[in-house]
């Protein structure tokens, strides 16, 4: 098992450089339009792309997104993404931990973040599969999943949420019943916060509400759109040789929510979002927060560039920031906060998703913020004078 897993983590790093993985739909980013200001009143170095999440004030909300580990090549990779992270003040998750955890061997390939980002917002990550007992191995013990925080001195824990990839992966851990239980346990005994991420497949407004039930402090929508689980395990399966997997994997290679759809299903739960999935640009990034998103993950942008060298990774984070910057000075938005307040249209098929959804009134409202706060801003004008005049 622990070479198997060990293999594995290679595996997923040299499909995701040197194969096409992404969702072959578009992640509906361009269906998201921030409505442009003629004469935005704002200067562009007097933008601030500060922003606090769970408690923590970051730099920018760009989140280099849970990449890697367990491999020794691994290392010099989150090395450089670790570096990055700490340089720009950023947030930075790990893979999944379960081989580190299985081979203490491997646990300098995780470390390695900690020792390079010291003051870095981390992320521990774990998979909420390996909560329950499967078929080939026991539950992660609360004693394990505690290594993991302590593995990477983690300010937080993502439970990753893989449940198309585990079902399309030769080695997959099937049983899925009893994880929401499972995960409510896990949320009321660790001493850090519990992130609930997707990773490729987006989550609804049910899922959402269900994930607040289970005591989460935020979540990682992880929206279909990017890098495909179920395309990386097709393409594992055909080197092994497996048909039928590799014909399944292809199969749901296009499954799931869009990350801008899944944005809008699980705000309506009211906790801090992180939204990952096809965000290619700063632009994406703007997009996503005047949508709702806290924080904005990026992934394999991230892993090609930390697999070339530091210098790209900060090439990168650049010109991701120069981009955000200027689609916030043409929304008129000095910092986050105001650019949660812009005007967003929603059309074509992320419109007539959440449309049948029944999102229509928040739709609506995401269009013509800028007016209706101006309205109730002169309606308590007009109230505050007239009991000045009473």
């Amino acid at each position: 098992m622990t070479e198997e897993i060990k293999q594995r983590k290679l595996e997923h790093i040299t499909v995701a450089l040197e194969e096409g993985i992404a969702v072959s739909q578009r992640a509906g980013w361009g269906d998201i339009h921030l409505v442009h200001q003629a004469l935005p009143e704002v200067d562009l170095e007097e933008i601030d792309t500060t922003v606090s999440f769970l408690g923590r004030r970051l730099a920018c909300p760009v989140v280099i997104s849970a990449l890697t580990g367990g491999h020794p090549e691994a290392v010099t990779i989150n090395r450089h993404l670790a570096r990055a992270a700490e340089r720009y003040g950023l947030a930075l998750g790990v893979g999944s931990q379960r081989a580190a955890l299985v081979n203490p061997e491997l646990v300098p390939t995780y470390a390695v973040v900690r020792e390079e980002a010291p003051h870095a917002f981390i992320m521990a990550n774990i998979g909420a599969p390996q909560l329950i007992e499967q078929a080939r191995h026991p539950a992660f013990r609360r004693s394990q999943v505690e290594a993991a925080i302590a593995m990477i001195q983690a300010d937080a824990l993502a439970v990753h949420m893989n449940a198309l990839q585990e079902a399309t992966q030769v080695e997959g851990d099937r049983r899925m019943r009893g994880v929401a239980a499972a995960l409510q346990r896990l949320t009321a005994e660790v001493t850090v916060p519990v992130i609930a991420k997707e990773t490729g497949a987006g989550i609804c407004r049910e899922q959402a509400l269900l994930l607040r039930s289970c005591g989460v402090a935020a979540i990682d929508v992880g929206g279909a759109g990017g890098s495909s689980m179920s395309a990386l395990e097709a393409a594992r399966a055909r080197a092994h040789g497996e048909t039928q997997a590799q014909q399944i994997g292809q199969l749901y290679r296009d499954w799931g929510i869009p990350t801008p759809i899944a944005l809008v299903e699980a705000g309506t739960a009211g906790l801090p979002l992180i939204a990952t999935g096809g965000v290619r640009s700063g632009l994406d990034v703007a997009r996503a927060v005047a949508l709702g998103a806290t924080l904005v993950g990026m992934g394999f942008p991230f892993l090609k560039a930390a697999s070339e060298s530091y210098e790209h990774v900060c090439e990168l984070l650049e010109q991701t920031l120069t981009e955000l910057k200027i689609a916030m000075q043409l929304s008129g938005a000095v910092n986050l906060a105001a650019l949660r307040q812009a005007d967003v249209v929603v059309s074509g098929e992320t419109r007539a998703w959440l449309s049948l959804r029944g999102f229509e009134e928040e739709l609506r409202t995401l269009a013509n913020r800028r007016a209706r706060a101006a309205a109730y801003r002169l309606a308590v004008a007009e109230e505050t004078q007239a009991r000045a005049h009473q």
